[in-house]
């Protein structure tokens, strides 16, 4: 039964910035509810959020049928920050 994965480090660089950006992202969305200039910060690591889960997904969980979803939440996400 081998149920472990093997990672490099570049996987576990990706790991750890997922794990941060989702630290962050809690901490400015409990931020922005009592400053809402805030939300823009918290949009945009939403984003970037969705970029590193769309990487972690494709290269260490191989599932490929959410990337694209991912992909495009994050783009959607970060466009509506910047030009919304």
């Amino acid at each position: 039964m081998k149920n472990k994965l093997e990672i490099n480090t570049i996987e576990q660089i990706t790991m750890l910035l997922q794990i941060s950006l989702a630290i962050f992202l809690v901490s400015f969305g409990v931020a922005s509810l009592f400053a809402a200039e805030l939300f823009i910060i918290c949009q945009v690591l939403i984003g970037l959020l969705m970029f590193i889960i769309a990487y972690n997904n494709q290269k260490i969980y191989k599932r490929k049928y959410m990337t694209p979803i991912y992909l495009g939440l994050g783009i959607i996400i970060i466009a509506s920050a910047f030009f919304g």
